[in-house]
Parts: C-alpha cells; structure tokens; sequence
C-alpha cells in the first residue's frame, strides 16, 4: 500500500522523501486546491519531479480546482508541461478539464481528486470510462463501502489517513465562498468553519460546532490494505516541514510492520505533534466525527529537533554495484548499475604507477558518494599493481557517472500532444442540442414537500424537482405526487432530485424506490455517480409494486419520450466544457456553478452556444455544507426533527438554517446560507437561458407561491422589487 505525503514547500518535499514516502503531492502556483502554499512553479517543479525521481517516489501534481473559461488554455497548457517533465500522475476536479486532457494528453495519468465527491460505484465507473486510473474517495466513504468498491470495479482506490478533516462533504462546499469571495473548489478556502459556531445561540470562545478533530488512521491500516485501499494519503500541503517529516515517519514505521503497542507510541506521538483536541476516524466505521476547539499541543524539543535533522541528510540511497577497470595506457572506465539502469563512463588514461597500488584504496575512494542518493553495495576494482590515476581524476570520473545515472530517472517527454488546433477547438467551443426539450423560459422549481409541490405546480412553476426529505412513508409521498400530476397543465413536469450525497445502499435504495415509481417525467442529479439512476427510471420495480398494493397507489409509466435529465449545482459546472462533457452523458440542461458572476454566465451562453441548455439560478438560500455529521445530533442530542433542525450561529451572529434528509439509518444536514439569494428583481439583466431555477427547500409554502408570481411577472415584464434581506450572491462578485 503506497504512502502518499504532502508537499507544500520544497523543504516539506525534503520531508517527506526523506522520511519514507513511496509518493509526494503538490500543486504549481495555480489551479490546486491549496494555492496559499508555497507550491512549485518554472523550474522549481522540474527540481521536485527529478528529486523525487532519482530517489525512488513517484510525484503526483495536484491541478484539483474548477477552472473559468478563460483559464482551460491555460490548464491544458500546464498539463502539457507536467506530462513533458514525466510526472506520475495529475489530480483533478473540474470535468471538463478531466475530459480535455484525457483528449489531447492520454499519455497522462490521471486521478481523480477527492473534490470530484466519488463515493459510489457509479462515480468510479465514470473514472474509468473517461480513463482515470485512480480515484481519491471522498472522507465519508466508510470501511464497508470502501471493500464493495474495490470488488466491484477495477481503479485504484486512494483514501485519507491523517491531517484535517473537512465538515462538508468533498468537493460540495460553499461556506467559504458565500461568505467572501475565497473559494474552496479554487484552492482560496478561508476556512470559517474553523472558527466560532454553535447551534442555536451566539457561540463563546470555546464552541466550534463546525470543526471537527483531525482523522489519524495509523491503527487501521491494515483494514484499509484488507478492504482494497491501493494508497493511503496524509493531509497538510499547509503544514510545516517538521509536521511532514513526523508523521510520515510515523505512517511509514506502521505500514512497515510495526507491532501494536509500537503503533499505539507512534499514534501518541502524532498526537503530541499537532492535534485538534483529539482524534477521530471520520466516517470509516459510519461513527460521527467529533467537533472540538482547536487544541494545538506543541511538540517537545526532542521530537522537532529530530524532525528537522531527518530533512537535512541523505536517507533515501539507491544501492548501486560500482566496477572500475584500469590498464595502463587506457582510458579508466567505470560502470555504475542499481538493477534499473546502468552506465559507463571513460576517464582519465591511466598511468604507470611508481609503487604499487592497491585495488582497496581505489574501492574506498569509489564508495564516498557523499550527498548524492546512492550507496554503494557492491564494489569491484580490476586492476594491476602498476596502475595509477590520481585521486582528482577519480573522484572526477565517479561524479561524472553519477550525474549521468541522475539523468536517467529525469523523465522527459518530448512528443508533441497540444498544439494550436487543439487550443483552437478550447477557445472555440460550440455546443448544439440534439433535441429541444422545452421552450426557453420555463421556471424550475425545488421543494422537499408534496405541499409544496402542489403550491408550486399551482403558482405556474413548469418544472417542478421534488427532494424527498423523509422517507417514513414512502407510497403516501408517491401517491400524493401521482395525484398532483393528474392535475398538471399541459407541459408541466414533475422530476426526481436527488442529494449530492446518497452514500448508503439503504440510501440508494430510498432514491431508488422512488425513481422506479413511475411517478417522474426526469431527475436531477448533484454527483457524477448519480448518472446510475438513469437505468431506474423504468416500470419493473418489485417494491414498489408491493407497496402500491399495500397503499392502493395508483402507478402512472415514465414518458416514452422526453425524459428529461438535469445537472444540479452539485455537478460544480465552472466552464463550457463541464456543461458539453455533461451533454454528452446525456444532460438535457445544467445548472452553472453558483459561483459564476452574471458576466461569466452571459459569457457561456453567448459563446458556447449553451444558453439553451443552462438553468440559472434566481431565488434560494445556496447550500453551504453537505453534512453527515449532524452537529445538533453531538450537541443537543438527536430529536425526530423534520425538515428544518435547527441552525448554526456564527461569531457575527449570523444564522445559518440547518435542513435534514432523514435517511432510515442516518441524516444528510444541509447547512443553507444565512440570507437567501434572489435576482427576481434584475430578471432584465439575467441572460435569457433555457430556464430559471427557483430553490425552496427550507422555505415556507407562502413564499413558493410568491416567489414564483413574482418570477412570472418579472419574466412578462413587470418590475419587481428586491428580496428583503436577501443577498445577489456571487452575480456580481468575482470568487478568487
């Protein structure tokens, strides 16, 4: 099982090689998910590349953000490079640029980061359809899921073991966005789960509901290995030299065979070097995390200063078999082998001796490689008595020859793969509809409820996307929405959304339940793996036929035609070429990342062709973090709560919502954004798309009804006033 360690500075690189890593990660100045790192750019990232190289550890290079329109040339550009300087692998988030390299640069590995949220079958079957190696599971994957996954599809499975720990669910957070303009899926998180929060009141200097302990998976490694997991990963691209070089010396002890009372020093010691107030297994046994403040004990003088000697020698040695051959009047020559490559070198012409030599002298002289990453393991000398070179000429030689065994493990790759066409195709991209699906225009509107629903499909919404947050009685929600289609004016549809997170089979299967119902005219997916359900939509579900018989439900057959498939929010699509790769798996609309300002959106549907596929959104609180920790749960105690939970209250003051799906065997928490975002107002300003989404999921039915006679009017015209208290979100405010 690999050991992967974290770089965010040369010297942390040093770190990590040097104290066992089989593999390091890092990220160039731009497009990483930690762009306040030091990172490598120019040559500074060759340097990584070829030091990790001639000492045996592979280098994975993160370019793990959503990238803008503007800045796929750019991305793909980069990649070209990485792959030019023989990088193992690259990680990445945004799919569009996934897709853009596997086109123009199939040479290059890819694996797929943990942002992409992969946590299923169907997300891995995505990877491995678009040729992704390897995927980074999302931190909430648990042990059991993490084994189903291995034996079910053949890509490597990557998993977290130490470091941080995110409240969200990866690749879904938004907190840190909304609340300023730093992005978390553009590597400029500000981190303010990290600070003051508590549930239901103003929080005191010692509430940090949102901020959970770190992960430490050192006495589960060998679960991991059992389950599948090909590489265990530590978090801390942000943490200092000294941090790296103690816990990947410990992970390294542990995966090499130390014994249990070994592991348990070792866990106390990572302990004392950094901790969160404790430590936690995330969601590897489905236990919840645990929320702490943060409780920094500082690490012994002992243990830093053994930290930082660890950084300044040579402890990563090749073992190389060294042969000299002299024969005066001939050049000297040495050969330099360590089982991977080989070279010979000529020196100096060798001389007649004026006293015997000894071939050991010569030997030891051979076997001082100082500084370099070799030891010699073997050394032969074959020689006569009367031969001589001087010690200069020697040393020369020997250094000669290993600067050329260096350069056999600096990978160049000098193939062109990326040339003007293909920038041409990225500036220039032009997306057409198959089919029209609906007229341009239509309202789209989310609601977790069959009362809403009904207030929805009443107030004139033509979509209507029904998120089931409770699952207690099934065939009653069902039947009540099979009632309310039977009152649909014409055109109106009723689709299926579904959660960003459906991570259980208990799970799946109550999404399932309803998708196989035959109650909906679409679905909206929020996660690349969701792209399962397609196949369920169809009229052959044994459980659900037994609960229509049960219930006396009427089952109405999905449309022959016209099934309509929408890309949620969830989807993160930041640039035209997520939303063709999204059409190409058959998307009818997408929705835009809610992190695109109003000029970004207009610039996609103007020069992408894309205005006729786009869903923007124009009312809603935004969805901050995806959690399966419920803090209500740890701190209050769980209640039988429906819908709303509660809220969190930041140290400003501000209250954020928290809204369940009440799964049978856990929640999903959303926590929703503390003012509810709405453009209704600036209609005339909004680029005129295929439809506009309106969110009511935690808001009230009287503001489904208004909201949506408000959007009607805007659209034929009528002037509308702004929200109260609401927010314009990121339409005119730029994320970094």
């Amino acid at each position: 099982m690999e050991l992967l360690s974290p770089a965010g500075s040369r010297e942390a690189l040093t770190a990590a090689v040097q104290n066992g890593a089989d593999a390091v990660y890092f990220g160039g100045g731009s497009f990483n998910a930690r762009r306040f790192a030091d990172n490598f750019e120019g040559d500074g990232i060759i340097s990584a590349v070829d030091y990790c190289h001639e000492r045996g550890v592979r280098a994975y290079i993160t370019l793990n953000t959503l990238v803008f329109d503007r800045e796929l040339c750019d991305a793909l550009v980069f990649a070209e490079q990485l792959y030019r300087i023989g990088v193992d692998a690259v990680l990445v988030q945004d799919l569009g640029l996934a897709g853009l390299i596997c086109r123009n640069l199939p040479e290059l590995t890819l694996h797929a980061s943990t942002q992409m949220g992969i946590h299923d079958l169907g997300g891995l079957q995505y990877c491995k359809r678009i040729g992704l190696t390897r995927a980074v599971l999302a931190r909430e994957t648990s042990l059991a899921q993490i084994k189903y996954l291995s034996n079910n599809c053949d890509i490597e499975l990557e998993t977290f073991a130490h470091g941080a720990l995110c409240m969200s669910f990866s690749g879904s957070c938004l907190y840190s966005s909304m609340s300023g303009e730093r992005s978390g899926n553009r590597g400029t998180c500000a981190q303010p789960c990290r600070k003051n929060a508590s549930i239901f009141a103003r929080p005191s200097d010692k509430d940090f509901c949102l901020s959970p302990n770190d992960i430490c998976m050192i006495e589960h490694l060998n679960a991991l290995q059992r389950a599948g997991v090909a590489c265990v990963k530590i978090e801390g691209r942000m943490k200092k030299p000294e941090y790296v070089a103690a816990v990947t010396r410990c992970y390294r002890a542990a995966l090499d065979g130390a014994d249990a009372s070994t592991i348990a020093r070792l866990k106390q010691e990572l302990f004392a070097f950094f901790n969160r107030g404790d430590f936690n297994t995330a969601h590897l046994y489905r236990d919840s995390v645990k929320t702490d403040r943060v409780g920094n004990s500082k690490p012994d003088k002992a243990a830093l200063a053994a930290a930082r000697q660890s950084i300044q020698g040579e402890n990563r040695r090749r073992e190389v078999d060294m042969t000299l051959t002299l024969s005066v009047g001939s050049a000297a020559q040495l050969n330099i082998a360590d089982g991977e490559h080989a070279v010979s070198m000529s020196g100096a012409v060798v001389q007649t001796a004026s006293k015997p030599q000894q071939a050991e002298l010569y030997a030891e002289r051979l076997k001082k490689l100082g500084n370099t990453p070799f030891a010699a393991q073997k050394c032969t000398v074959r020689m006569n008595p009367d031969c001589y070179i001087s010690a200069a000429e020697l040393n020369a030689l020997r250094r000669e020859c290993i600067n050329e065994m260096l350069n056999m493990y600096h990978v160049r790759n000098t193939v062109p793969v990326f040339d003007e066409t293909a920038a041409a195709d990225v500036r220039n991209i032009r997306i057409t509809a198959d089919r029209q699906v609906y007229s341009a225009g239509f309202l789209y509107a989310r609601v977790s409820n069959v009362m809403a629903a009904e207030a929805a499909a009443k107030a004139g919404a033509e979509f209507i996307a029904f998120e089931p947050c409770t699952f207690d009685d099934n065939a009653t929600q069902i039947n009540g929405l099979l009632k309310l289609r039977e009152k649909f004016a014409n055109g109106q549809r009723l689709l299926l959304a579904l959660p960003n997170v459906i991570i259980t089979e208990k799970q799946h299967q109550c999404f399932r339940l309803f998708a196989e119902s035959g109650a909906f005219d679409g679905i909206e997916t929020n996660n690349i793996g969701q792209i399962a359900f397609f196949d369920y939509f169809k009229n052959d579900s044994a459980e659900f036929d037994a609960m229509q018989n049960e219930k006396n439900c009427k089952k109405h057959a999905p449309l022959s035609d016209g099934f309509i498939r929408i890309a949620g929010i969830g989807m993160n699509a930041m640039n035209s070429f997520t939303m063709k790769c999204l059409t190409e798996l058959g998307y009818d609309y997408i929705m835009p990342s809610p992190e695109l300002t109003g000029v970004q959106l207009a610039s996609i549907a103007e020069h992408s062709a894309l205005a006729g596929r786009m869903l923007i959104g124009i009312h809603g609180r935004t969805p901050l973090m995806q959690l399966l920790h419920c803090p209500i749960k740890e701190h209050k105690g769980c209640q039988n709560c429906m819908g709303i939970a509660g809220a969190v209250t930041d140290e400003a003051g501000r209250v954020f919502p928290l809204v369940n799906i009440r799964y049978p065997d856990n929640c999903l928490v959303r926590m929703l954004n503390c003012r509810t975002t709405d453009l209704i107002d600036l209609f005339d300003k909004i680029p005129q798309t295929a439809g506009y989404v309106l969110n009511f999921v935690g808001e009230q039915i009287d503001e489904v009804t208004e909201r949506i006679a408000a959007a009607n009017e805007a659209k034929n015209g009528k002037r509308q006033t702004q929200y109260p208290n609401s927010t314009r979100g990121h339409w005119v405010r730029k994320v970094e």
